[in-house]
């Protein structure tokens, strides 16, 4: 027996459409979700271009210091160069002149050392002896041998030997004719002649050499200046003394007065201040009695005693030929020349 199909096509149709809407709704949900999270809020996006523009404006600041301060080391650097270039041109200008300067000083010595050697051979026409040398005793400048009444004052002391207490002691050892020969005392002795050698014609003269004792020179206590050879024994006889001793100025000075109480002008001949005489006060004889030595306290001491005890109306003048280790030489004994109205001189090692 056939049996008879039943017919289900309505509801099949009807549940596929009902599927098919709902899927349609599902699909419509997720399209309308996923739009909704895509969209982007306008606030957020301004706030970040905000933030951009902001840190983009830092930057161009940063940058804009930093050009900034590469211009003004530039503009430093350039500054140093110009000023480099400018030292450099006075520099050169500066060398320039010291070179044209040093020319001319050069011109001036030559034209100098011309006359020098023009002088040189031109005679010293006062001469009362003949002086041996390259003439500089013409020229020589701040003494002048001048009075009519004249007297040289010699220092013969054994520190006449030697510009320091090391080559007096090493020449205390030596034989009299060596130390005649040293160079110091062939200064000593030239100093003198140069004196001799510019007495005026109208003078008269007296010299002593003196050391702990003293003794006048030549034929006569006081000594015509014509009278030439009275002039040459004295200077033969300064020529044969024997530096020895030390230096009583006093007894120097009170023979030389008592030879020509009359003497208006004195030259003296010396190294520094005395070691003996008299007046010394009582801290001075006890250092000397202890030390078996004078300090430089002592001998100022010393001066001024002599000062006092020989009065009179002379000039002073004095060439001093120093001695190391007696600093106020030079002072006092120029107060004592310009006190009298006389001359100083320290000559340099190369006079007379």
């Amino acid at each position: 027996m056939r049996l008879k199909r039943r017919n289900n096509d309505a509801f099949n149709m009807s549940f596929l459409d009902v599927m098919a809407c709902g899927l349609g709704a599902v699909i419509l949900i997720f399209i309308l979700v996923d739009f909704y999270a895509a969209t982007i809020d306008p606030s957020d996006e301004i706030n970040r271009l905000d933030a951009e523009i902001a840190a983009a404006s830092s930057e161009e600041s940063d940058i804009a210091q930093a050009i900034e301060t590469a211009l003004a080391a530039i503009s430093e650097e350039q500054a140093r160069q110009d000023s480099s270039a400018e030292a450099q041109q006075m520099s050169l200008a500066q060398q320039q002149q010291l070179l044209q300067q040093l020319s001319t000083e050069l011109a001036v010595i030559a034209d100098l050392e011309q006359q020098l050697a023009a002088l040189g051979e031109i005679e010293t026409p006062d001469s009362n002896i003949r002086l041996s040398g390259t003439g500089e005793e013409n020229y020589i400048t701040g003494m002048v041998v001048e009075g009519r009444q004249i007297g040289i004052l010699f220092d013969k002391s054994a520190s006449m030997m030697g510009d320091n207490l090391v080559d007096v002691l090493l020449a205390l050892s030596y034989s009299p004719e060596e130390r005649r020969r040293t160079a110091k005392w062939r200064r000593n002795v030239r100093a003198a002649n140069w004196l001799i050698a510019r007495l005026p014609e109208t003078s008269r003269l007296t010299v002593v050499s003196f050391s702990e004792t003293a003794e006048v020179l030549g034929p006569s206590n006081v000594n015509p200046v014509p009278a030439t050879s009275a002039l040459r024994q004295i200077a033969d006889e300064v020529d044969t003394v024997i530096p020895d001793g030390g230096t009583n100025l006093l007894v120097g000075m009170q023979t030389l007065l008592a030879a020509n109480p009359n003497v208006t002008d004195i030259y003296l001949i010396t190294d520094g201040l005395p070691t003996l005489g008299e007046g010394l006060g009582l801290r001075c004889r006890n250092f000397i009695s202890r030390q078996r030595s004078i300090s430089s306290a002592c001998r100022q001491e010393l001066l001024l005693e002599t000062i006092k005890r020989v009065p009179g109306n002379y000039r002073m003048n004095i060439i001093l030929l120093p001695l190391e280790g007696d600093p106020f030489a030079p002072s006092m004994y120029w107060e004592w020349a310009n006190a009298t109205q006389g001359r100083f001189l320290a000559p340099s090692q190369e006079w007379p």
